[in-house]
């Protein structure tokens, strides 16, 4: 019988997530904050996430310290996942057209899906589905095409089975009421035919005889052992139905399985579809309904028009994020903003002040953001609580800080097999800086040969990404952390940087002393 199917995933989902370059610091600390919030606050499911593509030390710091990688999201508009869910109301492809009615009128639904035992959608039915099957087989017809399950057929009319001496399973051929004279009845009968009727022995034996493969016999009527006797012999199964002739001919008709009348036209969708592609399908759909489902197409929720009257927002958590000016909410946000040289500082602090352990895998992901966001503790921005924190992180692991950062600095470097687009991207922001739109790269090195090997296929990509994004300025920063000061090169609006740092630009580039990052 059609059921109401246990929901899944239906806690709502907080992402967490930083800027649009994932780098070491955002991510560490988005996993991080992740697995503290889960800890603290049961009422979300609190998930990290990115909007790019990982850099290489990132990925180094991952794997040593065996995480997946944050799921990638190309946005942040609202998706069905943001939305309440409600625990759908199923029916089985071989439940009677009775049985998902009754549903309909009871639960006050229009619609309801199809699926197996395995929660694999396979159909779904309306009722204008259930409204024309009605009409198209009114005055009966042929069950050739398709079959009533006499199993079904039993638990629509509330019957009996009184012989079935071949154990069919399906009833098939023509239907007939015997409401007319015997010897018209009989004339019209053919092996193999079905016949509803009342108590007339005649007929029944008449019809026993004749070969039908079932009768239908109604209103309680008491039936004769020599009709049983006969019928047994001749392998006619009879049903005995509670119900007088017209009401049991009625609900033969609706003991109709699924299966032969659903609709496999279904509107679907996946958990992390828009709502504006959902609200579009839901236009176009007959059944004004989309079904959520899974990648194995197992069913998951349903989406009405009623639960797109409700205004659905994405709930978010911005890690690492430096531009806050942009922001704008209709309701009051929390904000939690220290001048540290670490965002995975601040999420240190915050464990400790709840006296929550941390976990070595943990301690590693936030001990390598601190550390490459203050490249080794040598930053202008590091601060003493970032280096406090460093060092608590480093007795939790049992590594010397030294050692460890100059493995996590080598994982960073690498540029030989990079091509000159991918260096520039590497670690690229954009800034409005007044009117003016800039783009800004950098790449820390320790080889400094590699990167002049390169300089000029770079200089050539800024000057496309330049006319590409429309920027006032594209400026690339080399960093090298073993030497104070950074070299810089521009295309475009040079009189930005010199006026910036109080330097002159010669052939699109200069050094920054005393800077780093």
């Amino acid at each position: 019988m059609p059921q109401e199917e246990a929901g899944a995933g239906n806690q709502k989902q907080v992402f967490i997530i930083g800027h649009k370059n994932p780098d070491c610091d955002f991510v560490c600390s988005a996993i991080g904050y992740a697995y503290f919030k889960n800890i603290v606050d049961r009422r979300y499911l609190y998930i990290p996430a990115r909007a790019g593509e990982l850099n290489s030390e990132t990925k180094f710091v991952l794997e040593k310290f065996d995480f997946e990688p944050p799921i990638e999201i190309e946005s942040l508009a609202p998706t069905a996942s943001d939305m309440e869910l409600k625990k759908p109301i199923v029916a089985s492809p071989y439940d009677s057209l009775k049985g998902v009615a009754s549903l309909m009128k009871e639960r006050n639904i229009h619609t309801v899906p199809i699926v197996d035992t395995t929660r694999k959608l396979s159909g779904i039915i309306g009722l204008k589905d259930i409204a024309e099957h009605y009409i198209d087989t009114m005055g009966f017809g042929d069950l050739s095409t398709t079959p009533i399950d006499l199993n079904i057929l039993v638990d629509t009319l509330d019957a009996k089975v009184i012989t079935n001496p071949k154990n069919i399973e399906n009833l098939t051929g023509q239907i007939f009421i015997a409401a007319m004279q015997k010897s018209t009845i009989l004339n019209r009968i053919r092996a193999g035919d079905v016949v509803i009727l009342g108590d007339r022995t005649d007929v029944q034996i008449g019809l026993i005889n004749t070969g039908c493969s079932a009768l239908i016999i109604t209103g309680n009527s008491t039936i004769s052992q020599e009709v049983i006797s006969l019928a047994t012999e001749k392998g006619t199964a009879i049903v005995s139905s509670p119900h007088h002739t017209f009401a049991t001919a009625r609900l033969f008709d609706l003991s109709t399985p699924l299966h032969s009348i659903m609709s496999k036209d279904v509107p679907v969708a996946g958990l992390y579809t828009r709502i504006s592609e959902i609200k579009r399908k839901v236009v176009e759909s007959k059944y004004r309904c989309v079904l959520l489902v899974d990648g194995n197409n197992r069913l998951i929720g349903i989406v009405t028009r009623t639960d797109l009257l409700q205004p659905i927002r994405k709930k978010v958590i911005l890690v690492d994020h430096h531009r806050v000016g942009d922001i704008s909410t209709l309701m009051p946000i929390h904000v939690h903003n220290e001048p540290i040289g670490s965002t995975c500082t601040i999420i240190v602090g915050l464990m400790f002040l709840h006296q929550i352990d941390i976990p070595p895998e943990i301690a590693g992901l936030l001990l390598s953001g601190i550390l490459s966001d203050t490249l080794i503790l040598t930053l202008s921005t590091t601060t003493e609580r970032d280096k406090e924190v460093t060092h608590k992180l480093a007795d939790v692991l049992d590594v010397e800080i030294e050692e460890y950062g100059k493995e996590l600095l080598t994982a960073s470097i690498g540029i030989k097999e990079k091509s000159a687009r991918e260096i520039l991207l590497h670690d690229f922001k954009e800034y409005l800086l007044g009117a003016k739109k800039v783009g800004v790269g950098q790449i820390m090195v320790l080889n400094e040969e590699e990167i002049r090997a390169k300089e000029e296929d770079i200089k050539s990509e800024m000057e496309h990404l330049r006319k590409e994004k429309q920027y006032d300025l594209v400026a690339f920063l080399i960093t090298n952390p073993l030497r104070k000061g950074e070299e810089i090169s521009v295309k475009g609006d040079k009189r930005i940087i010199e006026k910036a740092f109080a330097v002159k630009i010669r052939d699109d580039k200069c050094a920054i002393p005393e800077t780093l990052s």
